[in-house]
């Protein structure tokens, strides 16, 4: 048995892990999905301040009060770049990164997604200078193209933190001490900046990467299949341990 943390990406909510985690229990292993602050059922929660480092936080502490060890840290999207500071901070407690089709940060206070997709961004400070400071989810289309599932996610989808998109996250350095390290790439996101990401690891040596054939949201596409691969990668990082 192993213990994976899902971290979700942008305007999502622990929610979306639930079929990927119903698969992997079936095969054992112990999941665990939070909610990031200012999402899903804690939108309630939702104010100016919350970045990528309060996100960190919130994922620190679901380790420490949950009393977690050994984990593989899984993040979708925005959440690779949670998952990199959570390593920054407490190493020692995970055993591998697994990012899906997500941002893989190694700068300090960077904002990946910024320089991903400027115009983008542009939009969403439109957004902002209307006076708020969330920004509403806007590419339903590349997350799925099954109908009734893009139904679903827009009915639970929740405003975004601008901040979080703004800012990069805090790194101390000591993320690389995580040795073990996954990419996983949505092959029909494409073209996207999480093929950039893809392409940029799959040459390092202590990358392992794999492709899914799904679209950006593969844990709501291909859940059965994404808990496979999740389970395979469990498997690796034990027999390593052993």
């Amino acid at each position: 048995m192993s213990r994976f943390l899902f971290v979700h990406g942008g305007w999502h909510g622990g929610w979306c892990w639930a079929e990927t985690e119903r698969h992997l229990r079936a095969l054992r292993h112990e999941t665990h999905a939070p909610t990031l602050t200012g999402l899903g059922e804690r939108s309630h929660l939702a104010n100016p301040d919350i970045d990528a480092d309060l996100h960190v936080r919130d994922i620190l502490n679901v380790i420490r009060w949950r009393e977690l060890d050994d984990v593989i840290l899984v993040g979708h999207s925005y959440g690779g770049t949670v998952i990199t500071g959570v390593a920054g901070q407490w190493p020692e407690k995970i055993a591998a990164l697994v990012y899906l089709d997500a941002f893989v940060p190694e700068e300090s206070g960077v904002s990946l997604f910024a320089s991903a997709n400027p115009e983008r961004m542009k939009r969403f400070d439109a957004q902002i200078a209307e006076g708020r400071f969330t920004v509403e989810p806007d590419l339903f289309h590349a997350w799925t193209d099954d109908p009734e599932k893009r139904e679903w996610l827009r009915k639970l989808c929740t405003p975004h933190p601008i901040e979080c998109f703004r800012r990069g996250v805090t790194l101390s350095g000591r993320e690389v001490e995580v040795r073990a390290r996954h990419y996983i790439v949505a092959e029909r996101n494409k073209p996207s900046a999480f093929w950039a990401e893809y392409e940029r690891v799959r040459a390092r040596p202590e990358w392992q990467v794999a492709r899914i054939d799904a679209m950006h949201d593969a844990m709501v596409e291909k859940p059965r299949e994404l808990a496979t691969m999740l389970d395979e990668i469990a498997g690796g990082v034990a027999g390593e341990k052993a």
